[in-house]
């Protein structure tokens, strides 16, 4: 693998950490919702997602068809007249996964109250995108996000040699990740001290052959040039076990 394999995308990152001036966010309940009252964990994790996008956050508590195990109750979150969102328009996984996996991780018990978090993105042209995300899948990614975070750590601290154990270069994908690490070392002090990893979203890929993968995308805030960052997974795999880890989405 060649050393022009760590590429450094700057477009997205600099909008994300660009818009420390964006309009203050509004939470609003839908006539769905007028009668449902929030907790305190579900409230914290409206507020982190419009701090982070801004524009207005409608919310409401749903229940979906019956099932063989009886009716299932859902929380919806409906995005619009944000700035990120419509920029990003033409990749509309990456921040409905993130508005879903922000208010999973202010979650605790209210985990159990729901079988899935959905995420509605409104934009400006009257056009609408629905995500289902089940809590299930949430789990998935939240276990792996552990592993990321364990990375960005050995980043700041310079501890690039212990990043080595948990890189599979010999399975689905096939690289050198002596090279890759190498790599990442060497451009390091170019991009000055890690100040911040933020998670951008994610993705589940499931193939013909069953196997299914997860690409989480972030970026990570530095003292000199911001960046983006991505892991990717096998989920039949060890949750600390990475595929694949890119300057990049």
């Amino acid at each position: 693998m060649k050393s022009k394999s760590i590429i450094l995308l700057f477009g997205l990152t600099a909008f994300f950490f660009g818009c420390a001036e964006k309009k203050e966010g509004e939470q609003k309940t839908t006539m769905l919702s007028n009668f449902v009252s929030i907790t305190d964990n579900e409230d914290k994790g409206i507020k982190e997602i419009l701090a982070f996008y801004g524009g207005q956050c409608k919310y409401a508590v749903g229940v979906s068809a019956s099932t063989d195990q009886g009716k299932e109750k859902y929380f919806e979150l409906e995005m619009s007249q944000s700035e990120i969102v419509e920029k990003y328009a033409n990749m509309a996984q990456l921040p409905a996964s993130n508005v879903a996996y922000i208010f999973y991780k202010n979650l605790k018990e209210e985990k159990d109250h729901y079988h899935e978090i959905h995420t509605v993105l409104t934009f400006k042209d009257g056009g609408e995108m629905t995500y289902t995300y089940p809590m299930e899948q949430l789990d998935l990614v939240a276990g792996r996000m552990s592993t990321v975070n364990k990375i960005v750590e050995l980043i700041k601290t310079n501890q690039f040699q212990e990043i080595k154990p948990f890189l599979n270069d010999t399975s689905a994908a096939k690289y050198d990740k002596n090279e890759l690490v190498a790599n990442m070392e060497k451009l390091n002090p170019q991009l000055g001290e890690v100040k911040e990893f933020l998670p951008y979203g994610f993705r589940i890929t499931e193939k013909e052959n069953g196997k299914r993968y997860l690409h989480i995308s972030g970026g990570i805030l530095r003292e000199v040039q911001n960046h983006e960052f991505s892991a990717d997974f096998d989920l039949d795999r060890p949750k600390d076990e990475l595929l694949m880890i890119r300057y990049s989405l």
